[in-house]
Formats: C-alpha cells, structure tokens, sequence
C-alpha cells in the first residue's frame, strides 16, 4: 500500500484484498470481495480518477473550515431539501444526524449528499 490513501496502486490493491480474505469469515470474505469488485468497476467505468479525488477530499477535511448550511436529524429530511433546491451550490455542507455531508452531483446530473467527515468524525 502507499502513504496516501488516495495513491493507491490498483494492482497491488486487488492483490492485498485477496490476499486480507484468506483465512477470514465468510461475512468479511463477502465484503472484501464487494470492495474488490467496486473497484474494478470505478476502473471499468474510468471514474478511478474521480474516486482518488474523492479519497483525497475525505481524507482532509480536518485542514479546512466550512460552514454547515443546514442540520437534519435524518437522511430522509436532508433529501427533501436537497432535492427542493433550485441549484444547491455544490459543495455545500450539511449535517445529518451529525454527520457531514456535501452537496456533489453524479456523472448522471443528479444531486447526491456524500459523507465528509468533519474533524470530530474522524475522532470518533
């Protein structure tokens, strides 16, 4: 593996999750192989280059500051403003049953809330 989370080498990645399933029970066998075949499709669909990113952005949210535009006690509620929304601004930070989340929009167009921890996530 690599220092960098978001720098891992695809390869040599597959190769340790196949390596981490022998030996393990068959529920974390399962999901080890999940993450693999996840892998292999953000690397089939060309989004590997946008998932480094995503890792890199997840990976520091602590060096930054933001502002939380809303706070939801559920999933359920965030969505409905989400999606009432003329044009979120992308990026836009929300807490959700206090989790971060950011605005994003999918190669689709459509606006999804994706975790970003925040400092006192990575805490805990």
């Amino acid at each position: 593996m690599t220092k960098r989370l978001e720098d891992f080498e695809l390869e040599s990645t597959c190769r340790a999750l196949q390596g981490a399933a022998t030996g393990c029970p068959e529920e974390a066998q399962d999901a080890i192989e999940v993450a693999a075949y996840a892998l292999h499709f953000l690397y089939a669909t060309g989004q590997l280059k946008e998932f480094r990113e995503y890792l890199h952005e997840v990976k520091e949210p602590a060096s930054r500051s933001f502002h939380l535009e809303r706070d939801f006690p559920d999933m359920e509620q965030a969505s409905a403003w989400l999606h009432g929304q003329p044009s979120p601004t992308l990026e836009t930070r929300v807490a959700v049953a206090g989790k971060t989340y950011a605005v994003w929009r999918d190669e689709a167009g459509i606006l999804r809330l994706v975790p970003t921890p925040s400092l006192q996530d990575l805490e805990e």
